[in-house]
């Protein structure tokens, strides 16, 4: 039976200041195919953001860069100034879904891409009720999966890891011609919204086969040319609980993969697609400094000629040989979760690190000829204007270091302490909207958050 598993169209397709070149795969939807195609199901790739992307007209292909991210996030922004631009593309795509003969359709939700699969999802049960629609990715928390189920288009909604609980739901279809409560997702039965419980995880993510790109690597080439990084994961889950995120509550337990194999799907994805450049696509660098350095030491004693990068910590073991030693074994770039340069401000986030520390280590990663890159944080709560010139003048003093900046507006994104604690950090709710946040007297609101973001954005282009 063929399950298709779809992007929505939901940018940005070129990243940051200087790579606007660089396309790295989405790993979720690869891996989730590759899991069904071993247990004897269907299930093709459908890409529709670079689908659509291609057959948009020249004017509006700017919705792809990362200025215009925004825009797919906020729903008045998105029927207003996104719909109506790609509604005929849009059109034209369900009809080629549904001569699919795909009668279970999953879409990846996320922040940006949820408006779009909402509206993809409703036009597919219009045209034909009985095809099951599954929704699963980062957006699926509880509250927003309620939400989602009470459209009355989207039949079931996938917490978390997605490999047990989709490969459930599609043999129950396959057997009995629909889809049944299981752990692991919601569902509405009788009317009513039903959790199925708490999904058991993958023990040994070793057992998994390896992401699927077949069906998606021909249109990144088309964009990108030769300068696709294929997306690879080391470890699920994060080690760490930073108080903005939600990598701990998404994944549960952190678990790590051996240092055999990644070792070995580095060397069989390198050979299978022809490409050496590899994206980890994890929150952290490694589970632990031990099993970085094995994996390391294997990747330069196999010889296997790859490149990669990773996001990283501010982490203590990272000294100038280490760094050094991963440069080695094929590590061209790092994304530091700097977010601040005021100390108070860290410390705010749990992000457990110094702020002295984070300038030695980008430093010396300049130092070991990888490629140091920023993610800043503007305007979290608690941060003061002091706060934020500190993280000016820390921008300023290292710019020599620094590679490339991506810049965020502080979010309150579920399933975070932000949100399960505004009190703690003094944020008040607006509306159930994860951008629509204050803190007390306004000190803290959207338009200073896109004042700083702005301003730190154009600093950095003045000075890089």
């Amino acid at each position: 039976m063929k399950t298709l598993l779809i992007y929505p169209p939901f940018s940005p397709l070129f990243h940051g200041f200087k790579n606007k070149g660089i396309g790295s795969t989405y790993l979720g939807l690869p891996a989730l195919s590759a899991y069904l195609k071993e247990a004897g199901h269907e299930a093709p790739i459908l890409d529709l953001n670079i689908k659509i992307y291609l057959d948009a007209k020249e004017e509006d292909k700017i919705l792809w860069n990362d200025e215009n991210y925004t825009s797919w996030i906020y729903e008045e922004s998105f029927l207003n100034d996104i719909l109506p631009r790609f509604e005929c593309l849009l059109e034209k795509w369900v009809n080629i879904i549904l001569e699919s003969n795909s009668m279970v359709i999953g879409f990846y939700v996320s922040t940006v891409s949820r408006w779009m699969a909402l509206f993809l999802a409703k036009r597919l049960k219009e045209k034909k009720k009985e095809i099951v629609i599954i929704f699963g990715g980062p957006m699926c928390f509880k509250e927003s999966a309620e939400l989602f189920l009470k459209t009355g288009y989207v039949d079931t909604a996938v917490m978390g890891e997605g490999e047990l609980t989709l490969l459930e739901l599609v043999n129950s279809y396959e057997k009995d011609g629909r889809i049944k409560p299981c752990p692991g997702a919601f569902f509405i039965e009788n009317g009513k919204i039903i959790y199925g419980g708490q999904r058991e995880l993958v023990k040994d993510l070793d057992s998994l086969p390896y992401p699927d790109f077949s069906g998606i690597i021909d249109d990144y080439k088309t964009i990108y040319g030769e300068e696709v990084w294929l997306s690879i994961s080391w470890v699920r889950g994060c080690t760490h609980r930073c108080a903005f995120c939600f990598d701990t509550k998404f994944w549960g337990k952190p678990r790590p993969r051996s240092p055999e194999s990644i070792c070995k799907e580095f060397i069989f994805q390198k050979q299978k697609y022809n490409i050496s450049e590899f994206n980890k696509a994890d929150p952290i660098l490694a589970f632990s400094e031990d099993l970085l350095f094995k994996t390391c030491d294997l990747l330069i004693e196999k010889d296997a000629g790859v490149n990669w990068g990773s996001q990283a910590r501010v982490d203590n073991y990272l000294t100038l040989e280490v760094l050094q030693k991963l440069y080695r074994a094929g590590c061209r770039y790092l994304w530091y979760g700097v977010e601040s340069g005021s100390q108070s401000v860290i410390d705010s986030m749990n992000k457990r690190f110094q702020v002295e520390k984070a300038q030695e280590v980008i430093i010396n990663t300049k130092k070991a000829k990888i490629k140091s890159n920023l993610f800043i944080m503007v305007a979290s709560p608690g941060e003061s204007v002091i706060d934020f010139m500190k993280t000016v003048w820390f921008i300023i003093k290292n710019r020599k270091f620094i590679d490339d900046l991506a810049v965020a507006s502080a979010s309150i994104v579920p399933e975070t302490d932000w949100y399960f604690n505004p009190e703690k950090y003094g944020i008040v709710m607006e509306r159930k909207q994860y951008w629509s946040w204050r803190t007390k007297y306004y000190f803290n609101n959207r338009y200073r958050r896109s004042i700083e973001n702005y301003a730190v954005k154009a600093l950095y282009k003045m000075i890089s």
